[in-house]
């Protein structure tokens, strides 16, 4: 059953990315006044958002969120995928949200969005951890360590 849970939960959880970032790459231009916010944010690193650079950042966030979007959707990489997505919407999150600056009823609609986008964050961060019912890579290690000790002892005592 968990099986069909993840073939139906994925797609669900990678549509909002998948559309998302279409719309960036197909219109940078609506994405421009947000990218925008995080512009002091961009000049500390060395970067100055201007107009064409804020849709080159919207077409390249875009073309991020949809291929990730669409990995976890196919199950292709999914848990690398889940996560690029969770690490990727926090700063779009802040950017289409901006609690700290809007009062009263936008204030309450940027606190939901905000609210929304840790939804998508929360649910990223499970399908990233989603190991799809195999062990963890260490558990698999440390297996392979006691099946090769045991088969050591065991042919240490037929040797004998």
């Amino acid at each position: 059953i968990m099986s069909i849970l993840r073939t139906v939960a994925r797609p669900l959880l990678a549509a909002p990315f998948i559309a998302a970032g279409a719309d960036a790459l197909l219109r940078p231009q609506a994405h421009r006044e947000r990218a925008e916010r995080l512009a002091p944010i961009a000049s500390k690193v060395g970067v100055d958002l201007d107009e064409t650079t804020s849709d080159s950042a919207a077409r390249g966030l875009g073309a991020a969120f949809t291929v990730a979007g669409i990995g976890l959707a196919t199950g292709k990489f999914p848990r690398v995928a889940a996560a690029a997505l969770a690490a990727l919407e926090v700063p779009v999150a802040l950017a289409n949200n901006p609690v700290w600056r809007s009062k009263g009823k936008d204030r309450l609609a940027d606190l939901s969005g905000l609210l929304g986008a840790a939804g998508l964050v929360g649910g990223a961060l499970l399908a990233a951890a989603d190991r799809d019912g195999k062990p963890s890579l260490s558990w698999r290690r440390q297996a392979n360590r006691r099946h090769k000790k045991a088969l050591k002892a065991a042919r240490a005592s037929q040797s004998q």
